[in-house]
């Protein structure tokens, strides 16, 4: 079976037991609905398109289960030596398996929307009895090949249906990134409601991300596969080839988690062996010059399927809509899975990928863009300098995943992982303040040089089992983890700075360096230990979270090595420990139709470096989020409605000492309230249909007035939009003459935000909201010539009809152009 795809259970006799929880009291409320009416039927689901052919009867499930997303149980010893004649045509999932399992003398029953028993007739009475089954075959449908998920662990650790989870959290599936033809990181969670993906073309290249209206970025919001990513902040951008799905967990995740944004986090959870034989190749270019291979290669490695391997590729070289700004990339992802028995399996993991952008920081005059005052800046005009101004990433990284399932029936699941980055970023920046065309004409840049060097160490490990107390279902877990990280920086601006001609520009020129104005090293270590219980008392579901944090920070400033030495300074090392208690608490009902309307409370926490100006370290800012909201997972289809209300407030943000002159102390606030909504249904067999909402009142709630006397109180943070909504449908024809089409189009719309504030005057300007639309077409060749089965065309755009648009820039006066139309063909060959 394979990891990720099946999971293999031995289920033993277990008696109930008493457990120690972590942490005190819960806060929870029922948020009262009016239910909708009768549920959908299986009869009146609407089909799916299957192609299995004949073959061994556990293969044929397993593609069964991955093809219609149900979960099947059975005894592991019930499939062996049994064939089937295989599934072609639309069928539903009801009449799918029933002509699959023809002929094989088994028999099957549905025990909720999504999970299926299969026995002989002879085992009915004692399945049906309640007996345990030794040895029993769990076979999940993989949710990544649907655009619908229905199960995530990253909300809970635990394998946990998402219409359980009294929390939101949306899903984006490999299946999702493949018909929008996802390129990058943006566009993966740019129909997902609460998150704002900040476009920096032909930049920096890391992702800049806001979920629900707070800042969401490297190590504190960025994970790979569970354990945290990008403590090198310039690190984080992520290829989505090899990525399976995109995790979005909103609101505070401290709980289980440790230190982080209250927004939420985004896990990306990387491909993984497959039992599977699996071989994919892949040519793709498009405009700007763009060139690029990928190999996706896995499998059983050995006959018995003890050994299982995978090997994902990708090598690109490529253009963006800015002169001199490559986005090439190679990325080589290894992972081999070895499963010596039902119970046990260890993964291990590696990456290396090695990213090239521009470098620049690309925020240009609203004056000479938005306002179009002056001569006009051109979108693809290089504000850098050529072999200078460069951003470059080498990451890399190893890691395992274990896991062991006890006679006991405790499961243990231990992560690791260790990475090592480097990078070699050259900044190009504006000179001026406020920056400006000088003269009509000119534009000065100077240069930063800022390589960055870190390695981190992370491992989590948890146990997890199922019980009863009397009629209550129990799902405990007991965790701790930990993570050391160490990163050293080195900052040198350039001396002098040069005027580009904004017309017609001449990057002929020299820049010269002096001595370094920053020298530091950083250094964390942390350790966390957690504990949940997931709850059940016939439709109630109460999930009860807490986490207890332990860190050290040391910050090394090595001033003598840099300018400041001149000034007298030397070197210091700034120390903290900090620790924090963490909880979460959410109540559901579980209405038989598939509504459940849930409440939650969770609180956070983040550490922030610095002092006060007494010396005393900064305490960390704490979040709090009260969430209430309505999940619907309709019974017969596969379908996930969510809608939910929220509150978020984060406290001990830094603001302005008003006794002390250049010092800082937490009395800030910020709140953020809103209301997201989401839809993710296959509506038929042909139609998929992806839609969200979100509104959002983000503003700071508490801010002492600097030194020109400006308060930020009831102002909105930059890039913050209060409205945004997206709309995709991709539809697939089975049959006729455009039998193996499948075309996509989608919109994206978002609502004004705002630029940063002038510090000086308190003004602030607004960005205009902006309309895109997407599109996508694949045709499986095989449909035209049965010689060409396997092979597929692709072609996929974003924005497509150009539309200009501005995100805010790093100055109160700047904005960044956005993505221009970026159009994709492919083809891709699976044996």
């Amino acid at each position: 079976m394979a990891a990720g795809w099946e999971r293999l259970r031995r289920r033993a006799d277990g008696t109930a037991g008493r457990t120690a929880w972590l942490s005190g009291t819960a806060v929870c409320a029922l948020l009262a609905i009016a239910c909708p009416g009768a549920a959908h039927a299986q009869e009146g689901a609407p089909g799916i398109a299957f192609s299995i052919p004949a073959q061994d009867l556990g293969s044929a499930l397993t593609r069964f289960a991955d093809t219609a997303g149900l979960r099947l149980l059975f005894p592991s010893d019930l499939v062996a030596g049994r064939r089937t004649s295989g599934l072609s045509g639309t069928y539903s999932r009801d009449a799918g398996l029933a002509r699959l399992l023809a002929g094989t003398g088994l028999v099957y029953r549905f025990t909720s929307a999504n999970t299926v028993t299969i026995t002989s007739p002879q085992a009915q009475g004692a399945a049906g009895s309640g007996a345990d089954w030794l040895g029993t075959v769990d076979v999940e449908g993989d949710n990544t090949q649907q655009v619908v998920a229905l199960e995530t662990s990253a909300g809970t650790k635990t394998e946990t249906p998402l219409i359980d989870t009294p929390q939101s959290i949306s899903v984006v599936t490999r299946a999702e990134m493949d018909q929008r033809g996802v390129q990058d990181f943006n566009s993966a969670v740019a129909y997902t409601p609460g998150v704002r993906a900040v476009d920096y073309p032909g930049g920096q290249g890391m992702p800049d991300i806001y979920i629900r209206g707070f800042r969401a970025i490297d190590q504190n919001a960025n994970y790979r596969d569970g354990l945290r990513n990008g403590f090198n902040n310039y690190d984080s951008d992520i290829e989505v080839y090899g990525l399976q799905r995109l995790d979005v967990v909103k609101g505070p995740t401290s709980a289980l988690y440790g230190a982080g944004t209250p927004g939420g986090i985004i896990d990306a959870v990387t491909k993984r062996p497959t039992a599977t034989p699996l071989h994919e190749i892949e040519i793709l270019g498009g405009n700007y010059d763009r060139i690029q291979g990928a190999f996706d290669i896995g499998g059983p490695a050995t006959e018995d399927g003890t050994w299982l391997y995978r090997l994902t590729g990708l090598f690109r070289d490529s253009g963006t809509q800015i002169d001199y700004s490559p986005d090439n990339r190679i990325y080589i992802a290894p992972a081999v899975t070895w499963q010596p028995n039902a119970n046990t399996s260890l993964t291990l993991l590696a990456n290396y990928q090695k990213t090239e952008k521009g470098g620049s920081e690309q925020s240009i005059p609203m004056a000479n863009s938005l306002f179009q005052l002056g001569p006009k800046i051109s979108p693809s005009l290089y504000l850098g300098a050529p072999g200078l101004s460069s951003w470059n990433v080498e990451n890399t990284s190893v890691g395992y995943e274990f896991k062991h399932r006890f006679e006991n029936d405790w499961q243990l699941v231990q992560n690791a992982r260790y990475t090592h980055s480097d990078v070699d970023y050259a900044s190009a920046w504006g000179w001026d303040w406020p920056i400006a065309v000088v003269d009509n004409k000119y534009f000065n840049v100077g240069v930063q040089l800022r390589p960055k060097v870190s390695d981190s160490f992370l491992i989590d490990t948890h146990l997890s089992r199922d019980f009863q107390t009397g009629p209550v279902a129990h799902k405990i877990l007991l965790g701790v983890d930990g993570g050391w990280y160490n990163a050293s920086e080195v900052r040198t601006n350039s001396t002098n700075y040069n005027s580009i001609n904004i017309f017609a520009p001449d990057y002929n020129f020299i820049y010269t360096f002096g001595r370094p104005w920053s020298d530091t090293e950083s250094t964390i270590s942390q350790i966390g230990v957690y504990a949940q219980d997931q709850m059940t008392l016939n439709n109630w579901l109460l999930t009860l979270s807490g986490r207890q944090d332990w860190a050290r920070n040391e910050e090394a400033n090595y001033y003598s090595r840099t300018i400041l030495a001149d000034y007298g300074f030397t070197d210091e090392v700034v120390a903290a420990n900090y620790s924090a208690f963490t909880w979460r608490a959410g109540l559901g009902y579980k209405f038989d139709n598939g509504v459940m309307p849930y409440a939650s409370y969770a609180t956070s926490f983040l550490p922030v470096a610095g002092t006060d100006f007494q010396g005393r370290s900064f305490k960390p800012t704490t979040g709090e989020q009260y969430e209430a909201g309505i999940k619907y997972e309709p019974q017969g289809w596969r379908a996930m409605f969510t809608a939910s209300v929220f509150q978020i407030t984060q406290q001990n943000v830094l603001t302005t000492d008003p006794v002390n002159v250049g010092y800082s102390v937490q009395d800030g606030e910020v709140r953020s309230r809103g209301i997201e909504l989401e839809a993710k249904a296959n509506v038929t067999a042909n139609l998929d249909i992806i839609a969200s909402y979100t509104y959002l009142d983000t503003v700071v709630t508490q801010d002492n007035a600097n030194d020109a006397g400006i308060s930020k109180v009831g102002t909105t943070p930059s890039s913050v939009p209060h409205n945004s909504a997206a709309l995709w449908a991709y539809y697939t024809f089975h049959e006729g003459t455009l039998d193996g089409l499948g075309i996509g189009a989608g919109l994206r719309y978002v609502g004004s935000s705002w630029a940063v504030m002038n510090d000086a005057n308190g003004g602030q300007i607004a960005i205009p909201g902006y309309t895109l639309v997407d599109a996508s077409l694949r045709y499986d060749l095989g449909k035209l010539d049965q010689r060409l089965r396997g092979a597929t065309f692709s072609l996929s755009g974003t924005n497509i009809f150009d539309t200009e648009y501005y995100t805010a820039g790093f100055y109160w006066n700047s904005v960044i152009y956005g993505t221009r139309r970026t159009v994709y063909a492919s083809l891709n060959y699976r044996w």
